[in-house]
């Protein structure tokens, strides 16, 4: 799935996370949110995986870093929760 440029970057001090993205890269993650809004609005508990093509993945996110001073990511999972608490509901005590 080589024809989109989608990348997430955290810097040196792992603070910050930069994302870059070409117009069909950023349209695609934006389709992964919806649905994943979607899902959770009607209560479920929905998540998805983004990986690079070195970790599994068919090219969800490119390989190829934007920023030298940054350190690649190559996997994202993005969770969806119902309500505004989010895991804390079920997180284990």
């Amino acid at each position: 799935m080589d024809d989109h440029l989608l990348t997430f970057q955290i810097d040196k001090d792992s603070e910050q996370v930069f994302v870059h993205g070409d117009p069909a890269g950023l349209e695609f993650f934006a389709r992964q949110l919806l649905d994943l809004a979607a899902k959770a609005r009607a209560g479920e508990f929905p998540h998805t995986h983004l990986f690079s093509e070195e970790w599994g993945g068919d090219g969800e996110l490119s390989s190829e870093p934007q920023e030298e001073d940054q350190q690649m990511v190559h996997h994202v999972k993005v969770y969806g929760w119902p309500t505004i608490e989010g895991a804390k509901p079920y997180a284990k005590t």
